[in-house]
């Protein structure tokens, strides 16, 4: 039937109609974000508006808080305190403070020791008897942008942006995915994803604008999976089962060739520890030996120590990575980082001697630190091995006579899901950021807030 002249504007009605309600559905919506990463047991905080113009809410009360004004809070015994502009300090009757305000605004924070940031949108404090929790209000792509340059890096712009497009991506689905059962969530890459708000943006926001709205969804429902990504597999991805002992389909094992040879330290790695030492972080006497039970990927399930009593101790591989994995500290090639490893032992009787028979893996270690200044070697020689406690303790100066353990490995991290140092290689040989999250992830399509795959 041919539409008539007088029913063309009711028609239009409902075009500009439709597609009011999908551009809607596709805008960013507002998220709290529980800042516990730097600030989780602040007990004095400075704020200061940096730009735009804020009201400050207090105990019933609003009040102007235009830009370069300032909030100290603190607490004075039992009770909360406050201080305006360098005004006088006063308590605080009420548990909570507001900062509000313009949508294009900022707030730094500050606290005595050194920590700092500045965040996009509000920021809510609440008094914890003994210090102050602080939540970030703002839009979830500006948070983005807080995200994907910490999780991966500005200077990957250059060479894979298409890498920063497939975080993005990941990021924003795992944002979906947290925030459809709880109404926060944290900065804390311990906990959820890294967030560093406005100190890290650069240019991995135009990753963010580039893929506004894009979400990765199950193939067959249209809901958002767990977008699971770690910075290196060390070329074989892990099964989430056997990370989080939930099956996924979506994050499954695989072999991951562009994870290969590539990203340094994070890629190969190598750590010593001597058999007393080894033993005596799980409570043994000097370790005798060293079995590993590994999935299919290679990663270990379980390590198996024996020490020169008869003693034996099963330890989850998770378990024993963290007893030497090197917290807070930067990433060296000498450090234990994941559980997909390989170990060699040396008896004293092999290692007194000139180190010549050592594999090659011994030649990335940071010798400097481990041989003893007392002694000359020969120019072609290893350090004295009976000496090193471990790559991360250094020598001792005693030689010890029950040998010492090698562990070689690959990747940084749990493994499953997307490898950023995969997909930052990816980009460079030309994939797009579709062709990542395919590549990393089964059984999904590419869709955006109003349900179009892709």
């Amino acid at each position: 039937m041919l539409w008539s002249v007088r029913r063309w504007p009711f028609l239009l009605l409902i075009v500009f109609g439709l597609m009011a309600i999908q551009a809607q559905t596709c805008q960013a919506k507002e998220i709290s974000v529980k800042l516990v990463w730097k600030f989780g047991q602040a007990g004095w905080v400075e704020i200061q508006v940096r730009e735009g113009s804020y009201q400050l809410v207090c105990d019933d009360k609003t009040i102007n808080f235009p830009q370069d004004s300032t909030l100290q809070i603190g607490w004075g015994g039992w009770s909360p305190i406050l201080r305006i502009n360098q005004g006088d300090f006063q308590t605080l009757k009420g548990t909570r403070l507001e900062i509000k305000g313009e949508e294009n605004g900022s707030l730094r924070v500050r606290t005595p020791d050194g920590k700092k940031a500045v965040y996009r949108g509000k920021l809510t404090m609440d008094w914890q008897r003994d210090h102050w929790q602080l939540m970030n209000q703002l839009d979830s792509e500006d948070y983005l942008k807080g995200v994907v340059p910490i999780e991966m890096s500005n200077s990957w712009a250059k060479y894979g942006l298409e890498a920063l497009k497939a975080q993005a991506v990941a990021a924003r689905t795992y944002l979906m995915k947290q925030t459809q059962h709880r109404e926060t969530i944290t900065d804390s890459p311990d906990i959820d994803q890294a967030y560093a708000g406005m100190n890290v943006e650069g240019e991995a926001s135009a990753a963010v604008e580039a893929t506004r709205g894009k979400i990765l969804v199950d193939g067959q429902s249209g809901e958002p999976i767990e977008a699971l990504y770690s910075a290196h597999s060390g070329g074989y991805s892990e099964d989430a089962k056997n990370v989080w002992g939930n099956s996924d389909i979506h994050n499954v094992a695989h072999p991951d060739p562009f994870s290969d040879e590539i990203g340094g330290a994070a890629g190969r790695w190598h750590f010593v520890v001597s058999a007393p030492q080894l033993g005596s972080a799980f409570g043994l006497g000097p370790i005798k030996k060293v079995k590993l039970d590994k999935f299919v990927s290679g990663r270990v399930k379980n390590v198996i120590l024996t020490d020169s009593f008869g003693n034996s101790l099963s330890i989850s591989g998770r378990k024993f990575v963290q007893a030497f994995y090197p917290f807070g500290q930067e990433i060296q090639a000498n450090a234990f980082l994941g559980t997909l490893f390989k170990t060699y032992n040396f008896p004293t009787s092999e290692i007194e001697a000139n180190f010549r028979g050592v594999p090659p893996l011994l030649g990335v270690l940071d010798y400097g630190r481990l041989r003893d200044s007392s002694e000359r070697y020969p120019a072609n020689s290893g350090p004295r091995l009976s000496k090193i406690v471990s790559s991360s303790l250094g020598v001792s100066p005693v030689p010890q006579p029950y040998g010492v353990f090698i562990f070689e490995g690959r990747g940084w991290g749990h493994g499953a899901g997307m490898s950023q140092w995969g997909a930052y290689h990816m980009a460079q040989l030309g994939y797009s950021y579709a062709d990542i999250l395919h590549f990393y992830y089964s059984n999904v399509s590419i869709a955006t807030a109003d349900g179009n795959g892709a």
